[in-house]
């Protein structure tokens, strides 16, 4: 099976890479295209192309692809460049519809108005639409749902384990956070108004609690979020990583004993999967993709992003209860393997490709 995967960005954090690429490279011959490219190794059995930033240079580079190679399956993540791809098939090569597979990779309440509009212009013309997760595709106005509902599936996201199993096995050399720091707690995000990072600063004046935040991901709200942590109390130590490879942020995922997220509005968060599976404890927003992620209740909070008392009131329980959740650092492993491994993610797409190429 030959697969073209047209993705807005080839970085550290892309789920269309790291999840969906990787995971399949050894079963199906895979070229990526992306809008822009940053610096990432890129596995040698698959095939790359970028239009460096350019929606031209992308176009340019999607016809020449679709060209010279028959592919079976086009799986888009992005609705950009789902346009992007629409407008280089046509008028000759619009059969490649036939074999288009959609992903959604949000909330639709995430999206802005026009990213929407969009959206819905892909829907319509791909054979198959999938959500990341069941709040995903709750989140669908009912209208949509009325005329797509035939196509759209939902298939949850997965977090690839053997990748954290492979850090973990390397025995970091270098601690993150340091040493001396009583509770040890990350934030991984773009540093935007929608993963609500300011939330956390705001209630740390007013918590009982020796800390090292630090907050990965990088965003238009970095330097007002700097600016801000600058007036929280000295007991409190706060750094910003940027974007960082996925390896290194696993490693601080090992490290913390924290993972929070105030997040607005996700699909089905991997950072999340990813930090049960770590270890972490979890304080998350009690937004619907949160709740689908369900860890025991033993290792999460829940918190209204809203409601400061209720933040404050989680931190202070970590701080209080720190040695017993250091010690039940594995209670997460299994529940995170058995709902939200890769392998299940994987062979849900896999049977979407298969039911795409046996209806043609």
């Amino acid at each position: 099976m030959k697969l073209l995967r047209l993705t807005p960005t080839l970085k550290a954090t892309t789920t269309a890479y790291n999840q969906f690429s990787l995971g399949f490279k050894d079963k199906i011959i895979q070229t990526v295209g992306s809008l822009e490219k940053d610096e990432v190794p890129i596995d040698e059995k698959i095939t790359i192309f970028h239009g460096d930033g350019s929606v031209f240079q992308l176009f340019k580079l999607i016809k020449r692809n679709i060209n010279k190679v028959d592919y079976d399956i086009v799986h888009i993540h992005n609705s950009i460049t789902g346009i992007i791809f629409i407008l280089a098939i046509f008028p000759f090569k619009l059969s490649l519809l036939k074999k288009t597979v959609f992903t959604i990779h949000n909330s639709w309440n995430v999206f802005k108005t026009r990213n929407q509009f969009l959206n819905i212009i892909v829907m319509l013309f791909s054979r198959r639409v999938c959500t990341c997760g069941k709040s995903s595709q709750n989140s669908l106005p009912k209208i949509i749902k009325f005329f797509f509902n035939k196509k759209i599936k939902a298939i949850t996201n997965g977090f690839d384990n053997r990748r954290i199993d492979r850090v973990a096995s390397n025995n970091l050399q270098v601690s993150h956070f340091d040493i001396n720091s009583k509770v040890k707690i990350v934030y991984v995000g773009s540093l935007t108004d929608t993963k609500n990072q300011i939330a956390l600063l705001k209630v740390l004046n007013s918590c009982n609690i020796e800390a090292e935040i630090i907050f990965l991901g990088d965003g238009v709200n970095k330097q007002s979020l700097i600016d801000y942590s600058k007036k929280v109390v000295p007991s409190i130590k706060i750094s910003f990583k940027g974007c960082l490879p996925r390896n290194i942020a696993i490693e601080h995922m090992l490290e913390a004993d924290v993972f929070i997220s105030l997040s607005k509005g996700e699909g089905l968060p991997i950072a999340v999967l990813e930090a049960m599976y770590c270890g972490c404890f979890l304080i998350l927003s009690t937004i619907p993709p949160h709740k689908e992620v369900s860890p025991p209740s033993d290792r999460c909070i829940y918190v209204d992003k809203d409601n400061e008392e209720e933040i404050i009131n989680s931190l202070n329980y970590v701080a209080k209860e720190i040695c017993k959740l250091k010690d039940q650092r594995g209670m997460s492993r299994e529940h995170s393997l058995e709902r939200f491994g890769l392998n299940n993610m994987l062979e849900g797409y896999m049977e979407v490709y298969k039911s795409v190429n046996s209806d043609r």
